[in-house]
């Protein structure tokens, strides 16, 4: 009788015990969410979008590199996560507003008109210098800081977060879209340690390095620099314009 008591006793205890698991693991299950949520400034049935650049080398408006799709990807999972929707829309058709959503902005400035948008209203140190200005392709200059890619070896790219709003603005500004894929694993994999770092309505500017790409593809990252003073600071100066030389100074190199 001893022993159908104890025995009754040890399936209560169990029962007790495997019920206290499963609250506390759903509370801190929901509590993680909800913090996840407050980083992203996602909620529950919302949308969100997720805009992003065309593929550089194609005359197709609606056209996206497969790095790119991949960046969607991981984006897209953070906000289904959050239970929130998920719109992706090309940067030639995104709406003419700031704020209402929260949004996340795929791409540098020469596939991204969004993107050149942002950084002129939003992140006024920063600047990505295009092909068209003559210099290694998109370097970037933060403040007095200057980020060189070097082709096969490492590349950069910029994940910023800004509040204009209650909704945040993520952007991701690669060098390379296979860069741009390699900060949306970053946000995915890091938004815990970030939110520690910037709570839910700081802004924060960080370059991340992209290392051997070639071998390792997205996945050897590191940080490379936090920018936010100089980011969201005053805008940086503009390269010097060489002064004009005469036909004769060409040859002696005097001017």
């Amino acid at each position: 009788m001893a022993g159908v008591r104890d025995l009754g006793i040890n399936l209560v205890a169990s029962v007790l015990a495997a019920a206290a698991a499963w609250l506390v693991q759903r509370v801190v299950a929901r509590r993680r969410l909800a913090r996840m949520r407050g980083f992203f400034g996602l909620r529950a049935g919302v949308p969100s979008l997720l805009i992003v650049g065309k593929h550089w080398s194609s005359p197709r408006v609606a056209s996206v590199h497969r790095n790119d799709v991949a960046a969607l990807v991981e984006l897209g999972a953070i906000v289904k996560e959050c239970g929130a929707r998920a719109d992706v829309v090309p940067a030639a058709e995104a709406p003419k507003e700031l704020g209402k959503v929260t949004e996340f902005c795929v791409g540098s400035t020469e596939s991204n008109s969004r993107t050149t948008a942002h950084l002129a209203a939003l992140l006024p140190g920063v600047r990505v210098v295009t092909y068209g200005e003559g210099g290694d392709p998109v370097p970037f200059i933060v403040g007095e800081e200057r980020f060189e890619r070097q082709p096969h070896r490492e590349a950069y790219v910029l994940v910023a977060r800004a509040v204009p709003t209650a909704h945040p603005i993520f952007l991701l500004i690669g060098q390379t879209s296979l860069s741009n894929l390699a900060a949306a694993r970053y946000l995915a994999g890091n938004h815990q340690e970030l939110r520690r770092s910037y709570g839910d309505q700081s802004p924060f500017c960080l370059v991340l390095r992209v290392r051997q790409p070639q071998a390792y593809g997205p996945d050897l990252v590191e940080l490379a620099a936090d920018v936010t003073a100089a980011a969201f600071g005053d805008p940086p100066p503009a390269a010097p314009v060489p002064s004009p030389r005469r036909p004769w100074q060409f040859l002696t190199g005097r001017r």
